[in-house]
This record gives C-alpha cells, structure tokens and sequence, in this order.
C-alpha cells in the first residue's frame, strides 16, 4: 500500500478495479478526463505522451484500456507528480507509465524517440478570464498561467512523428481556434466530438483528434451526453 499524506485518499475510479489518490487541497480531476482516456483510439503498442498529467488519471485508464507499450505523464506540479506517480505504483503500472515533473514546452527532452501520440486535458481559460482561483496551484490547472493553447499544440507538433496524432478535449467555444492553431502546426483536425450536458442542451466541450502531416477530411461525430 502507498504512503498517503495529509488531505488524501483513495478513490475507485470504477474500472477493473483501478483507484486513484486525490487530496481535498489539490485540483480533482472531472468526467472530462475520462471522456478523453475513452476517446483515445489506436494506441496498442505505440509510445504515448501526456501533457499536463495532474494526477494522473488519463494515464493511468489509457494505459490499462488502450494497452500503449509506454506512456510518459508530464506534470508541472512537483505535487501532483509525486500523487501521480504514487497512484501509478498502487495501480502495479510502474512498468507502463513514468511520471516526469517538468514543463511540457519541454517535452522533447524526456523522451528519446518522437512520440506516437500527445494526450491532453490542458486548462480551459484563458489567463485573466472568467473565475480565477485563489489558490495558485488551482489556478495554473483552469488558467492558461503557465501553458497555452498554442504551447499545447505546438509542442505536441515537435514531438509527434510524421503520422503521429494529437488528442485534446477542450471548450467547444474554442474549437475554431483548435483548428486554426492545429494548421499552423501541420496538425490536421479529423475528427471532433460535440459533448454536451444533457439532450437539448448546447456543446460545452469538443473532444478532438488531429494527425500531423495528415489530409484535410474531418468527420464530425454525432455528440455525446454527459448526464447518458
């Protein structure tokens, strides 16, 4: 059994038996995170890379279902890192998934070999806009403080291989500027996924796939329901 610190414990994240440590003091991840691991698609075997691991959910769900030879969480938070890594060891997927704390406009420097795929659940705002949190580390996970939108794409661009693919879930508002960002990066956007609340209600997020080096189809798919 792990060691847990003050402020943390154990949940079931409902899954094949799979659990995860949160802290009442730390960001708690949301359903967006597991709509994203769901989403992820062709993955067996190839080197996985997630940007903002937080406490590292994502990585641990795609590499249980999705069965990569290998997926490297980047966490910025020495925090979240260190509960990351402890939810890796009490899950037994040391052997699968590394933990890295450092900044992912980095990235190339923690891998030896261009990445098949970038998984990235980044903050939603924009800095100085809409609710800021008061505490910093709440901040820099809903706030664009220390990563972008365009550091997110950008530097997943510099470490996908020709082919490789980028999956993102973001503010549906924000989709045009995903696809516009993605283009300038050589990232084509092929698929997007309108998720809603509920039925009768308006996308508030959009889960994307984009390929680099790819063609210019895009398939739309019909939306998901969060409360289905």
């Amino acid at each position: 059994m792990v060691q847990l610190k003050p402020y943390e414990k154990i949940e079931d994240l409902q899954c094949d038996g799979l659990r995860i440590i949160q802290s009442d003091t730390e960001y708690r991840f949301t359903c967006d995170a597991v709509l994203l691991a769901n989403f992820c698609n062709d993955m067996k075997g190839k080197l996985c890379v997630e940007f903002g691991a937080g406490s590292g959910v994502i990585s641990i769900l795609v590499a249980h279902k999705k069965r990569p030879a290998r997926v490297i969480a980047i966490e910025l938070q020495s925090q979240l890192a260190d509960m990351a890594r402890r939810s890796v060891e009490l899950n037994g997927l040391s052997d699968q998934i590394q933990v890295v704390c450092g900044d992912l406009k980095n990235a190339a420097e923690y891998i030896e070999k261009p990445a098949d795929v970038v998984v990235c659940n980044p903050p939603y705002r924009k800095q100085n806009s809409g609710e800021t949190q008061l505490a910093q580390n709440l901040a820099l996970c809903r706030h664009e403080i220390a990563a972008t939108l365009r550091d997110v794409i950008s530097s997943a661009s510099r470490i996908l291989n020709n082919r490789g693919t980028l999956y993102l879930v973001h503010q549906a508002e924000r989709v045009a500027e995903i696809v516009t960002e993605c283009a300038a990066n050589k990232l084509a956007v092929k698929e997007i996924v309108p998720v809603c609340p509920r039925r009768g209600k308006e996308p508030n997020l959009a889960l994307i796939r984009a390929v680099k080096c790819g063609g210019t189809d895009c398939k739309l798919r019909p939306p998901k329901y969060i409360d289905e």
